[in-house]
């Protein structure tokens, strides 16, 4: 065992690691507090965003900011590190902040598994160290309140209900699931209340939905029950005794004895954030345990995993495992630019991870660069402090504005989110195909006008003939506008073809990449016939994907015409009148690639014949004008540019521009970006 480390000096200076919204929104303004206080001295707060760093260091009074944590927590005048990210993130931090000697307190998920928080929790034991966790309904005024109350004799049976309407969206702060990322708060605090874990655990998981039926010594009984696609937020507890029952919320606590309530009021919204901070400073000063360390804990997130497995059956302890030491990077480091949140996980173990902004001498430890939304070019002389940067990555698709050519130029491996950004795309692009093929996008304006079906119905002279025809007949007037329709039976728009299937359709795509590679594919499986026209593409490549060569001509002349060519100066108006008068009757016209590859005045004058649709995401000008006269033709569907920039694919992305990174860094292959490839893109 090390030797204990000594308690430090009060005020506690601290590093905080994490400036998110559940930092900014709570306990940044909880600490801040803690320092009007005198408790604590704000030293300095880290994000590998650094606009989002220095924000918040503003706000809340940090004496400095930075974007490198392994420096940061290497620094001697800090006593405490606060970590508030991933599951991940906690661990792997919270582990190197251990190994130097500082106090720790983590959010919740404390870490990704039991034995992980269990190793946090030894190491810290071992060196002398307080960690605790962010479990802040031990808290509860009104929980402790009630557990005062039952004393010695404990509860005979108790409730714990925590439902939250996160229907459809992804677990957050790198939980395994929302039970682990957000009900195990209300898990913990019910074994809290029942002293410790249960002996026997009955428990059933799907998807979003966790129950529980757990028996404690002496047939002791609890229930615990989390939706977490509920239609509201809901958090209770019940306690029930021989002749007494506690309903107790954050804000209350309500006792019946014998059928007679009587209910008292506790303070909440802070007050319990406020408590547990104050119980980690305290144990620091003390070194008395803290009703949140990490070692009390485990058994929640060990609970949590045994929920999600569904485990019926006696509940033994997690299985201990010496503490390993403290991870130390050993592989470089990656510097971040822009947003990437939990795709950092997998670097974690094996790199440091630095924001770009702090690059201000030679680095030559730095092997890679991600640049997220908002990240700006690494310029040339920021790169000559890069000297063994290796490898770049780019969480999008275009790569144009971060210098893509210089890096090739200096040896640099440059990849993208080009899988990501292609399904995402294709996706779209097979929705567009499939509703502009039924019609269904005339069908929506006939449905707002109050007609029924995918015609419109007549306009102008026409159809106020046909609104007047009751009154015409009746002045007998009939036969004379039968004859002035029949005149104008020669003229006016074209009507919409008739509803489509995909399947049997010819679809030709202008244009192959990997966009255009992901369509054809989803097309194939609709049975529609893919044909392709492409410059660069190879004939083998276009037939694996189930699509077969040809020329522009044929391409033009299928059901449904799709653009898919990068935007270059060679490629600029690809399509002009030429091309476009090559279209069909009936056919429908999709972009969602560059709106520079279509001339815009051929287009409108295509499109106000009537007798094509067409579905466009993309424009020469954007956004498009209020009064482009684009806006105006009924037989044109309109995007804002949103066919690649789903959440989802943004979350894909980040995932996939890491997993190339680490590969290639390994030693392995991935798809990266050649200068030919560049010429081709936008």
């Amino acid at each position: 065992m090390s030797e204990p480390i000594p308690t430090p000096a009060f005020p506690l200076k601290i590093l905080v690691i994490g400036a998110g919204p559940m930092a900014t929104h709570v306990h940044l303004p909880v600490l801040a507090g803690l320092r009007d206080r005198g408790r604590v001295d704000l030293a300095l707060l880290c994000d590998l965003d650094r606009s989002r760093a220095g924000t918040a260091a503003a706000a809340f009074g940090f004496r400095a900011s930075t974007g490198d944590a392994h420096a940061a927590m290497a620094r001697d005048d800090i006593d405490a590190v606060y970590i508030f990210a991933s599951a991940q993130l906690h661990y792997e931090y919270g582990m190197l902040a251990l190994g130097q000697g500082k106090h720790l307190f983590v959010e919740k998920p404390v870490a990704p598994s039991a034995a992980q928080a269990q190793a946090l929790a030894d190491l810290a034991r071992d060196r002398g160290l307080v960690a605790v966790g962010g479990h802040n309904r031990r808290f509860y005024p009104s929980l402790r309140a009630t557990r005062e109350r039952a004393g010695r004799a404990g509860w005979r049976q108790a409730e714990a209900v925590f439902h939250k309407p996160m229907a459809g969206q992804p677990p957050g702060f790198g939980a395994a699931s929302w039970l682990s990322g957000n009900g195990i708060h209300a898990l913990d605090a019910l074994l809290w209340m029942m002293d410790g874990p249960p002996e026997h655990l009955a428990a059933h998981a799907s998807d979003q939905t966790f129950s529980a039926l757990m028996r404690w010594p002496g047939d002791r009984q609890a229930v615990f029950l989390c939706d977490n696609a509920a239609g509201t937020r809901r958090e209770d507890y019940a306690f029930n005794a021989a002749g007494e029952s506690c309903a107790v919320t954050e804000a209350s606590l309500t006792v019946q004895t014998d059928g007679r309530p009587a209910t008292t009021a506790f303070p909440s919204g802070m007050t319990s954030f406020i408590l547990e901070h104050d119980a980690f400073l305290d144990a620091v000063r003390t070194g008395r345990p803290a009703p949140h360390d990490l070692t009390a804990l485990v058994p929640a997130l060990h609970l949590c995993e045994l929920i999600e497995r569904g485990h019926v059956g006696p509940v033994a302890p997690p299985v201990a495992t010496p503490p390993p030491a403290p991870a130390q990077p050993t592989q470089g480091t990656i510097l971040v630019a822009g947003q990437w949140g939990a795709a950092l996980a997998p670097l974690l173990p094996g790199y440091r991870l630095a924001a770009l902004d702090d690059i201000t001498a030679v680095r030559p430890d730095v092997v890679a660069a991600l640049l997220g939304r908002g990240a700006t070019a690494l310029d040339p002389a920021r790169l000559d402090h890069l000297p063994n940067l290796a490898v770049v990555g780019v969480a999008g698709l275009s790569v144009a504005r971060f210098g893509a050519a210089d890096l090739l130029a200096r040896g640099v491996a440059l990849v993208n989110a080009s899988a990501a950004h292609a399904d995402s795309v294709a996706e779209f692009a097979l929705a567009l195909a499939i509703l502009g093929r039924r019609r269904a996008f005339h069908g929506h304006a006939v449905m707002r006008a109050g007609g029924w079906g995918v015609i419109p119905g007549p306009q102008g002279l026409r159809g106020l003939a046909m609104r007047l025809k009751p009154v015409l007949r009746r002045l007998g007037l009939l036969p004379l506008a039968q004859r002035v329709k029949d005149r104008m039976a020669s003229g006016g728009a074209p009507r919409p073809a008739q509803s489509r299937d995909l399947a049997g359709a010819t679809v030709g795509l202008v244009g192959w990449g990997d966009n255009a590679r992901a369509f054809a594919r989803r097309l194939a499986t609709c049975d529609a016939r893919v044909l392709v026209w492409s410059r660069n593409g190879s004939d083998g490549d276009i037939r694996q994907a189930g699509a077969q060569p040809a020329a522009l001509d044929q391409v033009l002349a299928a059901d449904i015409v799709s653009l898919h060519r990068g935007l270059t100066p060679a490629t600029r108006h690809t399509l002009g009148a030429a091309e476009l008068a090559r279209l069909r009757p009936g056919a429908v016209l999709i972009n969602v690639a560059r709106g520079g590859l279509i001339e815009p005045a051929a287009l409108l004058d295509r499109l106000r014949r009537g007798d094509v649709f067409a579905c466009l995401d993309t424009y020469e000008e954007e956004p498009l004008p209020p009064r482009h006269p684009l806006r105006r033709l009924p037989n044109v569907f309109l995007t804002p540019h949103i066919a690649g920039g789903s959440v989802d694919m943004q979350a894909a992305a980040t995932a996939e521009v890491v997993a190339k990174v680490c590969r290639l860094l390994e030693g392995g292959s991935a798809d990266t970006l050649t200068a030919a490839r560049l010429r081709g893109m936008s």
